[in-house]
């Protein structure tokens, strides 16, 4: 069974950048599956990445349940915040406190998180052996 690789902003530029990069691991034989999560998972970008392989499915970084359906059965998980769509740092705060919560119930193994704001400083996790912007689980 393929690892599932979760990626939010999956149609944008850095998210983009780690499907395409997965999709060659793939290409090389790796394990893996990739999961693309975007905000219009039947328009263009989204009905791309589907022609390619990519499982895509939409997702509301402000609810819990929509966070843990995308998430459900990922191995690793990166996580980029979009700051300059509600340009709130509170929000991309909470946002990303809420998808990093849902990847630890769900024990995610690793975890990539791009953010405007310093994760470390601003989520206040105890960034000791579990995150220091990427943790890994052993």
């Amino acid at each position: 069974m393929p690892k599932v690789i979760t990626i939010f902003g999956a149609t944008g530029g850095q998210g983009g950048g780690v499907v395409s990069a997965l999709l060659k691991a793939i290409a090389r034989g790796e394990d893996y599956a990739v999961r693309a999560v975007t905000r219009d998972p039947d328009g263009t970008k989204g009905q791309n990445l589907k022609s390619k392989g990519c499982e895509v499915v939409k997702c509301d970084m402000d609810d819990k349940a929509s966070v843990e359906e995308a998430l459900k059965g990922s191995y690793g998980v990166f996580l980029v915040t979009n700051y300059w769509e509600h340009f709130s740092k509170e929000k991309e705060i909470d946002q990303g406190k809420r998808v990093i919560d849902v990847c630890e119930a769900l024990v995610v193994k690793h975890l990539i998180y791009s953010g405007l704001e310093n994760v470390k400083k601003q989520i206040g996790i105890d960034c000791g052996e579990w995150f220091s912007l990427q943790y890994i689980r052993d």
